[in-house]
């Protein structure tokens, strides 16, 4: 299992930032649309829906909303949001339901009784999680583009890159020295020590980009979008781990050997997207 979780790693981190780089940007929107729509086929499997046409049928509306989304937006958004009243509302909206999904998670099993028996409403939180997220990646990809192609694709390796970071960060201090469980009616291989681990290997990450940038005087704002972004990213995957456990499935699809399916990879990206994109806006400087 951890030999193909390797190989599949060595395969998708490559391709993942060819497509960031050097995709042009319907080609991007393109790319990150598949990966999307497969997570909304996996998403269905949480929701109850027993048929493939019903899944289907999910995936179909899913694909409809990004159809219309990706003709309302703009192609490339002006900057500050503010003056895109869709762009900054959906962002906003991606942020506010994830403070949501970490009050249900801390909650759960409570929490279940408000969803757990209702489909709909399961759909509606797939929808929450995917599709934010999917604007937001646009948008980051699409910041200030004309006058650099390669802004965005810069900041969209950076959120990959904390992501990351906070994923082997945990895996390299928890799985040897994990004692304290995080949230084991949640996910019972969470450790406190993991996340500990998760936000020290990115706090080097950051430490050593500010480093090679001069130490900048966003330097302050770095470290605490880093802490924010990390603990999101750990209740992201603490999410699906959730609709996972209620749904009685131990990954969310097998499209990737030894790593389980699209959700398993992208659930974290669909968490601190959004919030991501919110400070760039915020604190970017392109304006």
């Amino acid at each position: 299992m951890f030999k193909q979780r390797v190989i599949t790693a060595l395969f998708l981190a490559p391709l993942a930032l060819a497509a960031v780089f050097f995709l042009p940007l319907p080609g991007f929107a393109v790319f990150i649309s598949v990966a999307f729509l497969l997570g909304a086929w996996e998403w269905s499997g949480f929701c109850g829906l027993a048929s493939k046409a019903m899944r289907w049928t999910y995936v179909a509306l899913t694909a409809l909303l990004l159809a219309l989304l990706y003709w309302r937006l703009p192609v490339t958004p002006a900057l500050p949001i503010e003056s895109n009243i869709l762009l900054s509302s959906l962002l906003l909206l991606g942020a506010f339901w994830w403070l949501c999904a970490v009050a249900l998670v801390l909650s759960f099993p409570r929490s279940q009784r408000l969803w757990a028996n209702r489909d709909w409403l399961k759909a509606l939180m797939g929808w929450l999680t995917l599709i934010p997220a999917w604007v937001a990646v646009l948008f980051i990809r699409n910041v200030d583009y004309a006058a650099s192609s390669f802004t965005g694709a810069w900041l969209i390796f950076c959120l990959l890159a904390l992501v990351w970071a906070a994923d082997i960060g945990g895996y390299i201090v928890g799985k040897p020295f994990g004692k304290h469980k995080l949230l084991p009616k949640v996910s019972p291989g969470k450790t406190v020590e993991g996340m500990l681990g998760g936000l020290g290997l990115v706090a080097i990450v950051v430490t050593v980009v500010a480093a090679l940038q001069g130490w900048p005087a966003q330097t302050g704002i770095w470290y605490g979008a880093a802490f924010l972004l990390t603990v999101l990213s750990v209740f992201g995957d603490l999410t699906e781990s959730m609709f996972k456990r209620v749904a009685g499935k131990k990954d969310s699809g097998a499209f990737l050997p030894g790593h389980g399916g699209i959700l398993d990879r992208i659930d974290s990206l669909t968490a601190t997207a959004p919030l991501f994109a919110l400070l760039i806006a915020i604190f970017g400087g392109f304006y």
